[in-house]
């Protein structure tokens, strides 16, 4: 079971993973969701909780033959208490199952394959824990990287069906309109959100240079001749009316992470590169520039990061001690510390929810 690299990259970018570069102006599309009715009843409002949890979803099988049927549980780490919890399971149907614990409203969004086999999709569901009831709020996905909520909105990163493109979107809540960010040329590869300010990061690149750069590998045989594409990290608003570039660099950015108003970008210079080490971007906003640095220590997985609220830590999936799992980083000590290393299963994805009272 396997595998750091999302199936939908793999499936869309031929075995190479994930900009192209822009300024004020992305288009914006409202489209519809599945179920007008889906979460009318339900209200929500708050944004942080009162401290840090992880939301994490971890899918094993469900007897003890592997060729049997594969549950995948959405579960939450209170950083406080040090107490994790299974919060639900659902079936794992999707290419690659993802899930999130929205705490302070009790509520749950997880993806799962909808229709036939000729005609089918990964789409994202609500589940109100309050009433145990499951909506499916989207009906237009082909498989979905990415689910965060912030307040009445859901945002994801997902390809939508007949589309080349990986696209950043968003989900009103309250009125269950889908809008989606920049074009069918565009590759969103992660993103990381700025709850407080309301502000998007996404690390993206074009679907045409990297088509390029498969079609033009001259050279030694028995070399990786592969070109990286452009990968530019942008801002937009929590509207998706903004596309504001920050910063752009012939590095594969996997993985973004946000603190203090600073934008923190892991990139590697080829992909999949584990033994050599990521430079680091540090992006300061309200300087508008930014500072390169090497990460010296162990590997941190792509896309599943983020810091504490107070910026002390880094909860993140890594490798230690040939032990892949949830680790809690410590910034000033350099000392990883496990959290969960399951030996019979494998986590999909986390996300770090900061608080508000740390």
């Amino acid at each position: 079971m396997k595998k750091e690299l999302k199936p939908l990259i793999c499936l869309i970018l031929l075995a190479i993973l994930l900009i192209s570069c822009s300024s004020k102006g992305a288009g914006v599309e409202p489209t519809s969701t599945a179920n007008p009715s889906a979460i009318a009843s339900t209200k929500v409002k708050s944004t942080a909780p009162a401290a840090d949890y992880i939301t994490m979803t971890y899918s094993e099988y469900s007897t003890t033959d592997n060729n049997g049927a594969i549950k995948t549980q959405i579960l939450s780490y209170d950083t406080a208490t040090k107490e994790m919890k299974k919060v639900f399971a659902f079936d794992y149907t999707a290419q690659y199952p993802l899930g999130f614990y929205d705490k302070p409203n009790q509520l749950l969004y997880y993806t799962q394959r909808v229709n036939t086999d000729k005609d089918y999709g990964d789409q994202i569901f609500i589940r109100d824990l309050s009433s145990n009831k499951s909506n499916q709020l989207t009906n237009n996905l082909y498989a979905v990287n990415y689910i965060i909520p912030s307040g009445d909105q859901l945002f994801f990163v997902a390809n939508v069906k007949g589309e080349q493109g990986i696209r950043l979107g968003a989900i009103d809540l309250n009125t269950h309109e889908m809008t989606l960010w920049g074009d069918n040329d565009m590759l969103v590869e992660t993103i990381t959100l700025d709850h407080i300010n309301k502000k998007i990061y996404a690390s993206a690149y074009s679907v045409k240079q990297r088509n390029y750069s498969l079609a033009h590998q001259d050279g030694p045989v028995g070399q990786n001749n592969f070109k990286m594409p452009t990968f530019t990290v942008y801002e937009t608003d929590f509207a998706l009316k903004e596309k504001t570039k920050l910063f752009s660099k012939n590095y594969w950015i996997r993985m973004l992470m946000n603190k203090d108003d600073h934008v923190i970008a892991f990139c590697d210079k080829e992909y999949n590169k584990g033994q050599v080490p990521s430079t680091v971007v540090d992006y300061d906003n309200a300087k508008k520039t930014s500072s390169l640095s090497k990460w010296g220590t162990l590997r941190l997985q792509r896309g599943d990061a983020n810091y504490s609220n107070d910026g002390n830590k880094i909860y993140t999936i890594a490798v230690v001690n040939n032990k892949r799992g949830l680790f809690e980083y410590d910034v000033k000590s350099n000392k990883f510390t496990a959290i969960f290393t399951p030996e019979a299963g494998f986590i999909n994805n986390i996300q770090v929810v900061k608080g508000s009272n740390n």
